[in-house]
């Protein structure tokens, strides 16, 4: 399998850069740069893309150092394939698949055991049957922004905080759990974290340059 090459950027695609732009000229965040891929308006929420995937994305772009952020858009295609619909299963997958990916990597502690219990419970419920876990599913959307962002903020954090040799695969393993996890809510509680699939050349770095 190629190695994706920095510096053979397509034409029309903007450059990698944390934080959010105003126009692709100016760069663009992972998001940012989904939305032109997917022939979408220019905005860091495009309809392509289920939210809590794109928020795990957003962090994970801006936690990611100079040199490695531009690899991340050989996930652009598949982060433009799962539909903004809100689905309670599909929420709480993400999230789980995500705090599993960075205890896997950031190892054992505390604070990752608890935010890994907390969503490990959240997904059992969503995804049972009963009266309960019908109303967890309609109440979506206070956990997706609420005690859901919460973990993936602290779970990328944790990635953030590692020595910058492990940081940037540990948060492309990150961001590849949670998009299993999206494509499939309902697998089992072990999420594979495959490496990215280099389906596209990336945008060149500002550091090779």
């Amino acid at each position: 399998m190629p190695t994706p090459d920095a510096r053979s950027a397509p034409e029309g695609l903007p450059l990698l850069r944390a934080g959010a732009h105003l126009t692709p000229e100016d760069g663009a965040c992972l998001m940012e740069y989904v939305s032109v891929l997917a022939g979408k308006p220019f905005n860091d929420h495009p309809a392509c893309t289920d939210p809590t995937l794109a928020t795990v994305a957003r962090l994970v772009n801006d936690a990611s150092t100079d040199a490695g952020r531009p690899l991340l858009a050989t996930f652009a295609p598949q982060l433009a394939e799962t539909g903004s619909a809100p689905d309670a299963r599909r929420t709480a997958a993400v999230v789980r698949a995500t705090v599993l990916a960075a205890t896997a990597a950031a190892g054992d502690s505390r604070r990752l055991r608890r935010l890994l219990r907390g969503a490990e419970q959240r997904y059992d419920l969503v995804t049972s049957d009963g009266r309960l876990a019908g109303l967890a599913r309609r109440l979506d959307t206070l956990h997706r922004y609420g005690t859901g962002r919460r973990r993936l903020e602290l779970s990328v954090l944790a990635l953030r905080d590692l020595p910058k040799p492990q940081r940037d695969p540990a948060l492309r393993s990150a961001l590849a759990a949670a998009i299993a996890a999206a494509h499939t809510p309902t697998r089992s509680l072990i999420v594979d974290v495959p490496g990215p699939a280099p389906t596209l050349p990336v945008p060149r770095s500002p550091m090779s340059a």
